[in-house]
C-alpha cells in the first residue's frame, strides 16, 4: 500500500534534470523537493514513476502552473503562458497532421468563410512543415516535447479541460487609443474568455485579446475561438466602439491610421453580425443597437435611419448614401435600419433637425443647396397628388432671407411687379425657389391669397393700356364711375362685376396684371 501511494504521489511529478521541463511546470507544485532531488534519489523516483517527458496531463500541469504563477503574483506569469501558447501551437499542427486530409480539408473550409486576412493567412501555414523559432522555445525544445508526447488522456477531454483552466496570457492594456478594452487586473484568463489578436476589433470590449501569437486555426478551433462569438459581445462591442471614436474626435485625437484599423476591424464585426441576421437574436440586435450611431462610413459612425443604399440627396451631417466597403452587407443593414430609399418623411425629419440645428438664423449656401435638392425630392415623392393631402407635417421651405420656415406662411410671388409683401401677412420664398417648385411643394401665390381665386385669374383677357385711357378719358365724370367700370367689364367680355369699395389708400399697383396698376 505504501509502494502503491508513492507511486501514485510521484506519476504527477517530474525529473527536475530535464531543462525543458522546468522551463514549463511550477517549480515547487510539480517537482520534487530538494530532499528529493539528488541524482540517486531522482532515479529511484523515476522507477517509481517519476515522469521525464509530457503527454496531455503534462500540458494541463503547464496550464495549471500558469494560473498557480498567476495566483501567487508571480513575475514569471506571463513568460510561462507565453510558452505554453507556443507548445500548444506546435502540439496543434501535430495533431491536425495526425488527423488526415479529410479534417484538414474542414477546416480550411471554416477559416474561407472568415473575413480577416490574418486568419486566412493560416491556410498557408497549415501546408509548411517548417516552424519558425518561437522567442522562448527553440526548434530543438519544442521537438523535445512533441517526440516525447504521451496520449494518457483523449484528445476530447484535454481540450475541454484546457479551455477551463486560466493559462492564456492576455494584453493589460489596448494596443491602441480608441480601441474599446476590458478593464481588468488580471494577466491570464481561460480560452473560453480570451480571444486571439486577429479578433480584438471583434470581441475586445468584453473579451480579453490573447497575449501571443496564435497561428494554428487548428488551436483556435479547439479552444472554441472559432465560434462566433455571443450576440452581446458584438452589439457591445460596436456600441462602445462608436461611443469611443465620438470621444476622439471630439478631442481631435483620430489619425488616418486609426481610421484604417477601424475600417478593417469593422468589416470583421459586421460580419459576425451578419451571421445573426434571420435568427431569433436578431430581434435583441436590433434592441441592442436601437438609438445607436452604428454605421461605419468610412470617418465616421452614424445612425442607420439617415442612410439609405440609392439617394438623390446626400448632405453630411443629415443624409448619407451606404459606402461601398460595406455594402456587402446589406442583409445586415436593411434589416437595422438602413434604407433602400428615402421617403418623403425622412426628407422632412431632416429638414426640422436643420431648422433646430439653426435656432433661427439663415442657410448657407451650402445648405441652401441642400435644402433645395431636398425640396425638389419632396415634390418627387408626391408629383401625383397634393403635398399636403399626403402628409400632416408642416414643410419647411427657406424664406427670401434664408430662414426655414413653415410651407403655410409662405407664398410665392407671382406679381413680380409688387415690389414687397406688405399687402399680405406673409413672407416669400426664397429667390432660389421657383414659382413652379413652389406650387407643386402647396405653397400659394400671392395672387391667390389676395382675394382673387384661380377661376378669376385663369386665362382673363386684359385690355390694352391705351384702350382702357381712352374709355376712361371719354366716359371718366365721378359720377358715371359706375357706369365707366361696368362698360370696361362688358369690353372684357364678363358676365358678372363684383366691386368692393374700399376708402383706404394703396400704392398704384395690380394683383391681376402689372399694366393695370396706372389704372387703380
Amino acid at each position: 500500500m505504501i509502494v502503491l501511494f508513492f507511486c501514485n504521489v510521484f506519476c504527477r511529478l517530474y525529473d527536475p534534470r530535464i531543462p525543458q521541463l522546468r522551463k514549463v511546470l511550477h517549480r515547487e507544485a510539480f517537482f520534487p523537493s530538494n530532499e528529493f532531488s539528488d541524482p540517486e534519489t531522482l532515479e529511484t523516483l523515476v522507477k517509481l514513476g517519476l515522469k521525464k517527458n509530457l503527454g496531455f496531463t503534462g500540458f494541463l500541469d503547464c496550464a495549471r502552473s500558469v494560473s498557480m504563477l498567476h495566483e501567487s503574483r508571480d513575475s514569471e506569469t506571463v513568460s510561462y503562458g507565453r510558452k505554453l501558447v507556443a507548445l500548444l501551437d506546435a502540439l496543434a499542427y501535430k495533431l491536425s497532421a495526425e488527423e488526415g486530409e479529410c479534417n484538414r480539408n474542414e477546416l480550411q473550409k471554416t477559416v474561407l468563410c472568415q473575413n480577416s486576412s490574418d486568419w486566412n493567412s493560416d491556410l498557408a501555414y497549415l501546408d509548411s512543415s517548417e516552424r519558425d523559432k518561437d522567442q522562448f522555445i527553440d526548434d530543438l525544445e519544442i521537438d523535445y516535447f512533441l517526440a516525447n508526447l504521451i496520449d494518457d488522456k483523449t484528445e476530447e477531454e484535454f481540450w475541454s479541460e484546457m479551455k477551463a483552466i486560466s493559462w492564456c496570457p492576455v494584453c493589460v492594456h489596448p494596443p491602441l487609443q480608441g480601441l474599446p478594452w476590458l478593464n481588468s487586473n488580471s494577466q491570464v484568463a481561460s480560452p473560453s474568455n480570451v480571444r486571439p489578436k486577429s479578433q480584438m476589433w471583434v470581441v475586445s470590449c468584453t473579451m480579453h485579446v490573447l497575449d501571443g501569437d496564435c497561428d494554428s486555426l487548428y488551436l483556435q478551433h479547439k479552444l472554441g475561438w472559432m465560434d462566433c462569438p455571443d450576440i452581446n459581445v458584438l452589439t457591445m462591442q460596436l456600441t462602445e466602439l462608436s461611443k469611443s471614436y465620438e470621444q476622439l474626435k471630439l478631442g481631435s485625437s483620430i489619425g488616418p491610421d486609426f481610421n484604417d484599423a477601424v475600417q478593417n476591424g469593422i468589416l470583421a464585426l459586421y460580419s459576425k453580425l451578419q451571421e445573426y441576421v434571420g435568427t431569433d437574436d436578431f430581434t435583441l440586435m436590433k434592441s441592442a443597437l436601437s438609438g445607436v450611431s452604428w454605421v461605419w462610413i468610412g470617418d465616421d459612425f452614424v445612425p442607420p435611419h439617415v442612410l439609405a443604399f440609392d439617394s438623390p440627396v446626400k448632405f453630411t451631417p443629415y443624409l448619407y448614401v451606404v459606402p461601398s466597403e460595406i455594402s456587402d452587407f446589406r442583409e445586415l443593414l436593411l434589416g437595422l435600419g438602413v434604407r433602400l430609399s428615402f421617403d418623403i418623411w425622412d426628407y422632412f425629419h431632416v429638414l426640422q433637425r436643420l431648422q433646430n440645428n439653426l435656432k433661427g438664423f439663415p442657410l448657407s449656401t451650402d445648405q441652401l443647396s441642400f435644402v433645395h435638392r431636398v425640396l425638389e425630392a419632396v415634390a418627387d415623392c408626391f408629383s401625383d397628388k397634393p403635398m399636403f393631402e399626403a402628409s400632416n407635417s408642416a414643410l419647411l421651405i427657406p424664406d427670401s432671407s434664408g430662414v426655414l420656415m413653415c410651407a403655410g406662411d409662405l407664398v410665392y410671388n407671382d406679381a413680380p411687379w409688387i415690389e414687397n409683401n406688405t399687402l399680405i401677412e406673409k413672407h416669400f420664398v426664397h429667390p432660389s425657389i421657383s414659382n413652379d417648385l413652389a406650387n407643386r411643394l402647396g405653397v400659394k401665390s400671392l395672387r391667390c391669397l389676395s382675394l382673387v381665386d384661380d377661376d378669376m385669374t385663369k386665362d382673363l383677357p386684359c385690355m390694352d393700356f391705351a384702350k382702357l385711357n381712352e374709355l376712361l378719358a371719354l366716359y371718366g365724370n365721378n359720377d358715371f364711375l359706375l357706369f365707366d367700370l361696368l362698360e370696361v367689364a362688358d369690353c372684357c367680355k364678363a358676365k358678372k362685376l363684383h366691386l368692393i369699395f374700399d376708402k383706404r389708400e394703396h400704392p398704384r399697383n395690380s394683383l391681376l396684371q402689372h399694366n393695370l396698376g396706372t389704372c387703380s
